[in-house]
């Protein structure tokens, strides 16, 4: 049998984000994986070796592998994962650290996680809707005096402004370092968030566009989707992890879904350098009337590759 190809991704592409699970302890009323309607995240889970056994193909290059959910830290492969992974490519946690933290410490080693970035590669979520500051600050203290580089972000919903200053002084008093990332979506009737195409997620009748990607996303079942939307919604893949030979694109490509995206697909955002600007997906030709080319479920049909991102 044929040993498997090295992936090929365009230089363009600036995120490699791997949803390892979605499934989470917590139930935030504004989480961005389940904007929208029709959200279908009970993906199955691969095991953690055939995560292993794709990255090995990915180029070697500055790009993390992000792992991410929900919490990837409740797959139950997720040490040996991270373990196996940092012996040759960076990778990235987005985590609310609902898992084995001592484990955490006794197994990984902060210097091959640690890297010289812009941002910490553990990044936390603080979601006051769940739990407390001091119940998170506590565990990222933790790490920290372990030797981790970890960030504490939260979101700028307009229910939680106060919350927000008193996180960002308090951490500061820590020595945490503290971020805040744009809340995504409509709130009382307002659009927030900044985007290139604030209509491609107005919830309206589905529209046509071409749109193009620079990110790679890939399922709790190693399926690889064009973008959040179609990943969320559990619709035609591009890919999957196990395809021999695996080609990603940034080119255009049709789509019947404008009006239906996720925020996180056309929000303005940082590039992994922390330059502001970047867009996960280009779009282009918006059509008003939908294209008879809709397979079951809302998807293209054999929709050729691209993907996008959630950092």
């Amino acid at each position: 049998m044929t040993s498997p190809e090295l992936v090929t991704i365009p230089d363009s592409f600036n995120y490699i984000g791997i949803f390892l699970t979605f499934r989470c302890p917590y139930r935030c009323s504004y989480c961005i994986n389940q904007y929208g309607n029709g959200v279908h995240l009970d993906y199955p889970e691969i095991p953690g070796t055939d995560w292993v056994n794709f990255f090995r193909r990915l180029p070697a290059n500055d790009i993390p592998i992000t792992l991410q959910g929900g919490e990837p830290g409740l797959h139950p492969d997720f040490f040996s994962i991270l373990h196996d992974t940092l012996e040759f490519h960076p990778v990235d946690i987005l985590t609310n650290l609902a898992f084995d933290l001592d484990r955490f410490i006794a197994e990984i080693d902060p210097a091959r996680i640690n890297r010289p970035a812009p941002y910490a590669p553990i990044r936390v979520s603080f979601h006051p809707e769940q739990f407390s500051l001091p119940f998170i600050t506590e565990k990222i203290l933790l790490l920290m005096n372990a030797g981790f580089r970890v960030g504490l972000y939260g979101v700028t919903h307009p229910n939680q402004t106060d919350l927000m200053e008193e996180a960002a002084s308090t951490c500061r008093n820590l020595g945490i370092d503290f971020r805040l990332k744009p809340f995504l979506g409509t709130h009382q009737g307002k659009l927030h968030g900044q985007y290139t195409h604030p209509d491609a997620c107005d919830g309206k009748s589905p529209r046509t566009c071409d749109c193009a990607t620079s990110e790679l996303l890939a399922a709790p079942d190693g399926t690889i989707h064009r973008c959040h939307t179609f990943c969320y919604r559990h619709l035609q893949p591009v890919a999957t992890i196990y395809d021999a030979q695996l080609t990603l694109t940034d080119d255009f490509t049709p789509c019947n879904l404008f009006g239906q995206c996720n925020p996180c697909d056309i929000k303005v955002k940082n590039n992994r350098f922390q330059q502001f600007g970047h867009v996960a997906t280009r779009i282009r030709n918006i059509r008003s009337k939908v294209c008879d080319m809709m397979a079951p479920g809302g998807a293209e049909d054999n929709s050729p590759g691209s993907a996008t991102p959630g950092s």
